[in-house]
């Protein structure tokens, strides 16, 4: 066929649904009309082979005999010089591969009604006296609602009965594909129907639980473990299939054909009087998906919540308290306020709260030898010093006292030498006695942000020093966190199959 080939035999070639080593599968319409249909379709370099013409021509034969609605239906066929070829039904649907690989839970969630419309497909071909010799989920399409139509009549052969079966021998080659053929047929031994209950036991087997029950490292390996390895029980992959389904799977995989069931029909009596599945698998896959994206939600806010810890501590913020049952804690304003700040590029505050602001204090009289009690902020004068808001109060005049005799100018009656006068606080030499304040109308503005008090000296031991506000420029170092360790992922590699 060459390229710019559009029409053969009267059919227009519409697209190419699948291609082999020596077939095309098309999709056609006849020439003026619109009913779509496929053609399997020779290459040009299988045109010149007589054995790939033969099989062409085996094919539509033993599928032009079948009337069945799960089988599917072959119309016409043309062999000449330029092409060969055979129209069939076209089923718009994926091969229940397809659907293994890419829908598995919807897909078993419809495994009765799957299996026993395959059942049915194989109890119609061995009651025509054939067998399919080449069953897989390649083989088999199904789709959305659950129809099936089997295809590939190619390795079909006819059922041995009576005097054939003694006079059949070895055969001569191994026909069919690996992950699927029966012990017997490796051995070369005559095809039987339980040949194709086996074939039939590891599609199912694939269906629920995603693989086969053999792989090998190479082909002999596989073929290797079809003869000499048990299969292991589908429920110790899929957890969800029930013992019963375990049982009839187990006992179409036996390596002797006379232990598997006896033919198609069995299979699909057996399969209807069991429950499959413990659970429905689609709502089984939903829930667990809506589980799955749940624990990844509670990850994502642990990290978070990680990270948040320990950008706190690097700024110097203390982590908040996690409350008991029944109890709320409320952090410090302080406290709350540089955890609002993280994340911002704003600096805490420091863990001490800030001091609070004092009311406006009005100017006050001090009793002569006292401190006066400064606003919270401001330092205490010294003596001689003007303090804002204050003023000085006239001293009153002392009269002049004549002194008596022996007495030392501005010595009071009765007084000692060096004595001060009664009333009058003790000073030290050469000290200026403190003047008296009297209060002013103005009232003092405390400033927005008030230095530390000054305390004085004779009050150091009544009143605590407050300790002073650690510098939020200076933050404690931050700890180093360890990532949390992530377990490799170890995927399985199958082997692709080899027919």
């Amino acid at each position: 066929m060459s390229e710019n080939q559009t029409v053969i035999g009267g059919y227009e070639l519409k697209n190419c649904v699948a291609s082999g080593a020596s077939t095309q599968i098309w999709e056609v319409t006849q020439q003026g009309a619109t009913t779509p249909f496929a053609m399997k379709l020779l290459l040009p370099d299988a045109l010149k082979s007589p054995e790939a013409k033969a099989v062409l021509k085996h094919e539509y034969k033993v599928g032009n005999s079948f009337e069945h609605p799960n089988l599917i239906k072959l119309f016409r066929m043309e062999m000449t010089r330029d092409h060969g070829f055979f129209i069939m039904e076209y089923f718009r649907a994926p091969s229940l591969k397809a659907q293994i690989s890419g829908n598995l839970a919807e897909t078993q969630s419809r495994f009765k009604k799957i299996a026993e419309a395959v059942c049915q497909a194989f109890v119609h071909m061995n009651e025509k006296g054939w067998m399919h010799r080449d069953i897989k989920p390649d083989n088999i399409l199904v789709n959305k609602t659950g129809e099936v139509r089997v295809i590939d009549f190619s390795l079909a052969s006819r059922i041995a009965t009576g005097l054939m079966k003694l006079l059949a021998g070895k055969q001569k080659n191994i026909m069919g594909t690996r992950t699927y053929i029966a012990p017997e047929i490796i051995l070369k031994k005559p095809p039987t129907i339980q040949s194709d209950v086996y074939s039939l036991g590891v599609t199912f087997f694939e269906l629920v639980t995603g693989s086969p029950p053999f792989a090998g490292l190479s082909p002999s390996d596989l073929l290797k473990k079809h003869i000499g390895e048990a299969a292991a029980p589908p429920s110790l992959v899929n957890p969800n299939v029930t013992p019963e389904l375990d049982a009839v799977l187990l006992k179409m995989l036996s390596k002797k054909p006379k232990d598997r069931f006896g033919d198609m029909r069995e299979v699909m009596s057996v399969l209807r009087n069991i429950k499959c599945f413990k659970e429905d698998p689609f709502e089984l896959y939903e829930k667990k998906s809506k589980d799955a994206k749940a624990n990844e939600s509670l990850s994502v806010d642990k990290r978070l919540d990680s990270r948040a810890d320990a950008d706190r501590v690097s700024r110097g913020v203390m982590a908040p308290l996690k409350p008991a049952k029944g109890k709320r804690l409320t952090a410090p304003i302080g406290e709350m306020e540089a955890v609002k700040k993280i994340g911002g590029g704003k600096a805490p505050a420091a863990s001490n709260p800030a001091p609070q602001p004092q009311p406006q204090m009005p100017g006050m009289q001090m009793m002569p030898g006292m401190m006066p009690q400064m606003p919270y902020g401001m330092q205490a004068p010294m003596p001689g010093m003007m303090y804002p808001g204050m003023q000085m109060a006239p001293q009153p005049m002392m009269p002049q006292m004549q002194p008596y005799p022996g007495q030392m100018p501005g010595q009071m009656p009765g007084q000692m030498p060096g004595q001060m006068p009664p009333g009058q606080p003790m000073m030290p030499p050469g000290a200026m006695p403190m003047p008296q304040m009297a209060p002013q109308q103005p009232q003092v503005q405390i400033p927005a942000q008030p230095a530390a008090p000054a305390v004085p000296p004779d009050a150091r031991q009544a009143v605590p020093t407050p300790s002073p506000a650690k510098p939020a420029t200076t933050p404690a170092p931050a700890p180093k966190v360890k990532p949390e360790p992530v377990d490799d992922l170890d995927f399985m590699m199958e082997l692709p199959d080899i027919s």
